[in-house]
């Protein structure tokens, strides 16, 4: 009796019934594409200062930011179908939800509360560390477009770093490109 063995990966749908639909993840990621490209252009053309309190302008970009943060885990658990690996996905998510509790507090108080540097600190680390391991996992899996997976390593560093200069830009143009390929069906990497 022979058998014969497949190099290719199972495809994801073999994988139903873990995580959110890729459906549900691309409507997740039009969601966060089009807040993340509001607040990334008004973020370039309005630069913050300073300043510890939180203007009205900036309140609404924290309610926008946390709605990006809490569609994230979505797309994330989604598109472990695809990875090698659910923890990555899970790490991420915990850091994204972790930080909308700073995001909130700011919004609601005006002002960063005391305890926010070490939840952040904290949240964006657990935020970087699963993107980027997540990134490894689906390409390694070789079940998601590689140029889908690649920009999640820099998702996180452009969100919080390049904010200020409209980081939030790329990173939507990234999200909704990523939700078309979702909702189109061709987020797979192609059979051999």
């Amino acid at each position: 009796m022979t058998t014969t063995r497949s190099a290719r990966p199972a495809p994801a749908a073999a994988h139903v019934g873990r995580g959110p639909s890729d459906r549900f993840a691309a409507w997740a990621a039009v969601l966060a594409g089009v807040f993340s490209i509001v607040m990334g252009t008004s973020q370039l053309v309005f630069p913050q200062d300073e300043d510890p309190a939180i203007d009205p302008r900036t309140r609404v970009l924290l309610v926008l930011f946390t709605l990006i943060l809490w569609s994230l885990p979505v797309i994330y658990l989604a598109l472990t179908r695809r990875a090698g690996s659910r923890w990555p996905a899970w790490v991420a998510s915990t850091g994204n939800v972790l930080l909308t509790v700073g995001t909130i507090t700011s919004a609601a108080n005006g002002i960063d509360l005391d305890f926010f540097p070490a939840v952040a600190l904290t949240a964006n680390a657990l935020w970087f560390i699963g993107s980027i391991a997540l990134a490894v996992s689906l390409l390694r899996a070789k079940r998601l477009r590689a140029s889908l997976a690649w920009p999640l390593i820099i998702l996180p560093v452009l969100t919080l770093l390049g904010s200020q200069l409209g980081g939030g830009i790329p990173v939507g143009a990234y999200l909704l490109l990523l939700a078309v390929a979702l909702l189109r069906g061709k987020a797979d990497r192609p059979a051999l």
